[in-house]
């Protein structure tokens, strides 16, 4: 019998690195950042896949929430990636669904100028855990782990996702024409 919680594994790709965040239920599980050395290759995409079937295989994510590449900010490494991920989940039967940086700083940054750095405090306020990675973010000069924290913002917005569909199910008067009475 399959429990209540939702796992939702949330990838954020990348030539040089993957951002990586899985999420069961509300709770975070998972997050981090794994390097992809070298030049772009055929070889080097297969790791990328590899590392990624690994996840799905230990964690058994009942969605995929991956970002959705701008084209002025791409490559052509980039969106074979992008690609091969989403026959990825199609050869594994996973819902995937996919998200903009912009759609996520619109949800995550609601009051505050939006960029990377706001959405990856946003993040943070939401899950204290990641304060660590966000200090150590802060000190660096090149943004190391910014795609654990958009990776994390992915999982988060997969998560609703998840909830609303799951509310909508449940809600009989949802669908109905008929008013909601209060109690």
């Amino acid at each position: 019998m399959r429990n209540n919680f939702h796992t939702v594994l949330a990838v954020n790709p990348g030539t040089r690195c993957l951002g990586i965040a899985v999420f069961r239920g509300h709770q975070l599980q998972d997050w981090r950042v794994k390097i992809l050395k070298g030049k772009w290759s055929k070889e080097k995409l297969k790791k990328a896949l590899t590392i990624i079937s690994t996840w799905i295989e230990r964690y058994r994510p009942d969605l995929v929430a991956m970002k959705r590449l701008h084209p002025s900010r791409s490559s052509r490494g980039l969106n074979s990636l992008h690609n091969q991920i989403q026959k990825l989940c199609l050869r594994k039967k996973l819902t995937l669904t996919q998200y903009t940086i912009k759609q996520l700083e619109v949800v995550f940054c609601q009051e505050q100028r939006r960029n990377k750095r706001n959405l990856a405090e946003a993040v943070t306020a939401l899950y204290p855990e990641l304060t660590c990675d966000l200090n150590t973010e802060k000190q660096r000069r090149n943004p190391y782990h910014m795609r654990m924290f958009e990776a994390v913002a992915l999982g988060a917005a997969g998560v609703h996702k998840i909830n609303n569909q799951r509310n909508r199910r449940r809600d009989p008067l949802r669908c109905s024409s008929a008013p909601k009475q209060h109690a």
